[in-house]
């Protein structure tokens, strides 16, 4: 497999220098120590780039990468949420996640390389011409959208992207134009089955990766 352009690992590239570059300005312990660490996962995942395995392979290479990611999570858990901590942490669940989305094999479509979620939306607030709604997928999550057809009761499609920040709030995810047939996280066949909606979340895949 062209590991060097897979795009979830080209993802967990980028986000692992967006994290590096973030936690400076945490307001955590430790974070001459995280900052290391996260140096050193960049150079593991540098040798995992250029293995050219396939992605069964490359699951045991990962594992430790990810189990790392996830212990830097648990010692920022207390920190205040701000749109810097979510985005650091975000970006290093996206890590602790490589293992489980390298096992979705081979995939060709930038869409195919993060995580979907479907759920209900629970409640929505006008906020300065956006909507905020709440959605439950099973644990909550809150997206920001411009589009007044989400509604509380739709059951609804979220692709779980980076934060992005509106004014005082922050939407953890984006949604799909289309309607979820179950809760909780999407597999790539459900994934694939939804392609034809994907196209505005491929375009921001791949502009995170250039």
């Amino acid at each position: 497999m062209d590991t060097a352009n897979d795009f979830r690992i080209r993802l967990a590239e980028r986000g692992l220098k967006d994290a590096e570059r973030l936690v400076h300005g945490l307001r955590i312990q430790r974070r001459k120590e995280i900052a290391n660490k996260l140096k050193n996962l960049q150079s593991e995942l540098q040798t995992v780039k250029y293995s050219y395995l396939e992605p069964e392979e490359l699951v045991s290479l990962l594992d430790p990468i990810a189990k790392v990611a996830d212990e830097i999570r648990k010692t920022t858990k207390g920190a205040e949420k701000t749109f810097n901590l979510k985005t650091f942490d975000y970006w290093l669940e996206y890590v602790s996640h490589l293992p489980a989305l390298m096992r979705r094999g081979k995939i060709k479509r930038a869409y195919e390389a993060i995580r979907y979620f479907g759920g209900k939306i629970l409640s929505r607030t006008s906020i300065d011409g956006l909507w905020l709604c709440t959605v439950d997928c099973g644990f909550r999550m809150e997206i920001v959208t411009n589009d007044e057809s989400f509604k509380p009761n739709d059951s609804v499609v979220i692709a779980y992207l980076p934060p992005k920040e509106f004014g005082d709030v922050i939407s953890e995810g984006m949604f799909v134009p289309v309607s979820a047939e179950k809760k909780g996280e999407l597999d790539l066949e459900d994934i694939r089955r939804i392609a034809g909606a994907l196209r505005e979340v491929e375009s921001i895949v791949i502009e995170l990766i250039s």
